[in-house]
């Protein structure tokens, strides 16, 4: 990983795009089962990518950038995957 501190760049955006993908990526409040879907969601990020090392631990110092085949934004994704974690982790998912 190119990250000097340690954050799991490739397993944050792995489960993310896993969750995209198999449709338990939450959009609204008012989706069915949410309040499970959410606690469901929440416990499998914290199960695929250990606390240490997850989106929440970066602190934009763009090492990862040069090193990135892909040409990603990688700190301002992270941000906002954060975001999004956030957001499911106070309800206030909008």
């Amino acid at each position: 990983m190119p990250c000097p501190y340690g954050i799991d760049i490739p397993g944050i955006f792995a489960f993310y795009n896993r969750t995209v993908q198999d449709g338990s990526y939450i959009t609204s409040p008012e989706q069915k089962g949410y309040a499970r879907a959410r606690r469901r969601y929440l416990l499998s990020y914290n199960k695929a990518v250990p606390t240490v090392r997850q989106a929440d631990h970066c602190i934009s110092c763009n090492k990862c950038m040069s090193l990135c085949p892909q040409h990603i934004r990688i700190p301002q994704e992270l941000s906002r995957i954060d975001n999004y974690i956030e957001q499911l982790k106070t309800d206030s998912l909008g």
